[in-house]
């Protein structure tokens, strides 16, 4: 698969750099026409220390136009992550901070990132996702290398509208990264990872918070598919922003049922990839929910289902997360699980699908029952997602 531009995959940052590059011209034009003026009242080596000195105040004073890597996010990442949550429904009540959850790498002593502080492209992105940790329990994660981003909500928006649609393909784990990626597109704590259209009032207030998450009865309500919210928006909260359809279709056996490969195919209709935008598919499944020969053979499926549809069907495997602390019984262990991680990464990558590890990721993160994870997990792993669609080619 070949790698996006930084550039075509967030437009503000296009925006941001068109600014900059006309500041610039005006500063220079400035510069050319003070020249001509001083010229007629000062000699040749006071004009050059002039323009030098003009040049050198410019350099210090304009942004750092010879960076434009996402601009927008160097001035905005840190400056804002405090507020993030601040209009999300639920901010005051679920106890959810993002400078908790993401750790705004350093500025320069001009206030602005250095060139290479975020990865430059999707490779070296899912490498530092897979391989970074955590410096103290439920810490901020904090990537290996070169950081990833934390986008608002427009900038969400904008990476989303360049598809024709998003499919999470999986189990339960995977599950929570769509819910997850709910809260932040509906841009609510309390209950944005749920269907409230099929809750009672009772249940949707001891369903807030958390508790969307690790009650039983409450993930029975879980979200499965955009529409479904778009349909119920005087419910609950709609999306902040409704461009494309996207769904979590479930999946716990190596051959999947008809109803999912006909939903699957509703959302990656067969058309030529020339006249549409792509649609990504997100698959993942850990050792508890299949054998690794099966989880291969369920990843073999959908690369088949996805190449059928004629699309551009980027695709990205998520491994399993971490033995919780808690013990149980008949709990994969975390040998189990590197196992199973190491060979479906192999099998992955063998198929030309990317792929983002989640073990390094959970091993030092709160897990309530000792297999899942909570809210703040949840929103974390769907921003590392939300990065990935941000590195997509757009055609």
């Amino acid at each position: 698969m070949d790698e996006a531009a930084p550039c075509l995959s967030h437009p503000p940052a296009q925006q941001a750099f068109v600014e900059t590059d006309t500041a610039l011209q005006s500063f220079t034009d400035l510069i050319q026409e003070s020249t001509i003026v001083m010229g007629r009242v000062f000699s040749k080596g006071y004009i050059l220390l002039y323009v030098s000195l003009g040049l050198l105040l410019g350099w210090l004073i304009l942004p750092d136009f010879h960076n434009n890597d996402h601009l927008s996010t160097h001035r905005r990442t840190g400056d804002g992550i405090l507020n993030f949550f601040a209009a999300f429904e639920g901010y005051s009540e679920c106890n959810v901070r993002a400078s908790e959850l993401y750790a705004t790498p350093k500025k320069d002593r001009l206030g602005f990132y250095e060139a290479n502080t975020f990865c430059h492209d999707r490779k070296h992105l899912l490498r530092a996702l897979s391989e970074g940790g955590r410096v103290g329990f439920d810490a901020p994660y904090q990537p290996r290398g070169c950081n990833y981003r934390w986008f608002d909500a427009e900038e969400m928006c904008f990476i989303l509208e360049r598809f024709d649609g998003l499919i999470f393909v999986g189990d339960d784990t995977l599950q929570t990264i769509y819910s997850g990626f709910n809260i932040l597109l509906r841009r609510d704590l309390a209950l944005g990872a749920l269907d409230l259209a099929s809750m009672d009032k009772s249940l949707q207030e001891d369903c807030r918070c958390n508790n969307q998450f690790v009650r039983s009865d409450c993930q029975q309500h879980s979200l499965l598919e955009s529409d479904r919210a778009s349909q119920n928006d005087h419910v609950g909260s709609a999306y902040f922003c409704n461009r494309i359809k996207h769904a979590f279709l479930r999946v716990d056996s190596a051959e999947p049922a008809s109803l999912v490969v006909e939903k699957f195919q509703q959302l990656a209709p067969k058309a030529s990839r020339s006249k549409y935008r792509p649609i990504p598919v997100i698959h993942s499944l850990g050792p508890s929910t299949l054998s690794v020969g099966d989880a291969e053979a369920s990843l073999l499926r959908f690369v088949e289902l996805a190449d059928e549809s004629d699309r551009n069907t980027p695709m990205l495997w998520i491994g399993p997360t971490a033995a919780g602390h808690i013990d149980l019984k008949d709990r994969k262990g975390n040998q189990e699980i590197w196992d199973f991680d190491h060979k479906m990464t192999f099998t992955a990558q063998e198929n030309e699908v990317d792929v983002l590890g989640m073990w390094n990721m959970t091993v030092q993160a709160t897990s309530w029952d000792g297999m899942r994870f909570g809210e703040k997990v949840a929103i974390t792993q769907a921003m590392m997602v939300m990065n990935w669609l941000s590195r997509l080619e757009s055609s």
